[in-house]
């Protein structure tokens, strides 16, 4: 897995609404994500504004931050190309394939988790709206 940029992306196809799969991440891999206010952008081909449900868990030991995105809205995908994805999770800072590895692996586990996997950035046309942080 190769980790560009100062992220990497994993993909999430899980059969829960958003708060329920933070609240079993919360609960199973012991993390804090918490929701912040939706994040809002703006979509040319749209022509309007998308927003997305965001949770944020800020990993003091590791200096890492993992967003958990909504991968859909009311008209439309975060990432367009990612249909196939319910849920998106941005691990940016100091990450390590190990450390990545072992996330994937306990989120696999979750019962309403069908798989976890990495997104091979260099596929994206949409990065942009990665760099958002």
């Amino acid at each position: 897995m190769a980790i560009e940029e100062d992220f990497c992306l994993l993909g999430v196809v899980a059969d829960e609404p958003d708060y329920k799969f933070c609240w079993m991440i919360n609960q199973e891999l012991e993390l804090n994500f918490e929701k912040i206010d939706d994040l809002e952008l703006y979509h040319p081909k749209l022509n309007e504004d998308q927003q997305f449900t965001i949770f944020v868990f800020d990993d003091e030991d590791t200096m890492a931050t993992y967003r958990i995105i909504k991968n859909r809205s009311d008209n439309g995908y975060f990432m367009d190309e990612l249909k196939n994805l319910d849920f998106l999770v941005h691990i940016q800072g100091e990450i390590y394939e190990d450390q990545i590895s072992a996330f994937m692996q306990s989120v696999n586990t979750l019962p309403s988790v069908r798989m976890c996997v990495p997104v091979d950035l260099t596929r994206l046309r949409n990065k942009e709206r990665l760099l958002l942080w």
